[in-house]
């Protein structure tokens, strides 16, 4: 994703330290809509369609599930 870099990913981790309400995941095939892309990703992307990969679609339902469970 050119809108949020691996750097990005890496500084949100250092500045939330190891919360136990947090969760990292690197989805490096992806685009900033969550959407499979090949080689670097531009903003030309945004114009084809697409659909959330079905990882992201999986971790974010076992994520919220999880956090129901934390209640």
């Amino acid at each position: 994703d050119y809108q949020v870099t691996e750097v990005d990913f890496e500084g949100w981790k250092k500045g939330l330290g190891s919360r136990a309400n947090v969760t990292y995941k690197l989805y490096p095939d992806l685009n900033h809509l969550f959407i499979t892309g090949v080689g670097k990703s531009t903003p030309s992307e945004y114009e084809k369609f697409g659909h959330v990969a079905e990882v992201v679609v999986s971790d974010i339902a076992a994520w919220l599930a999880n956090q129901h469970g934390q209640q």
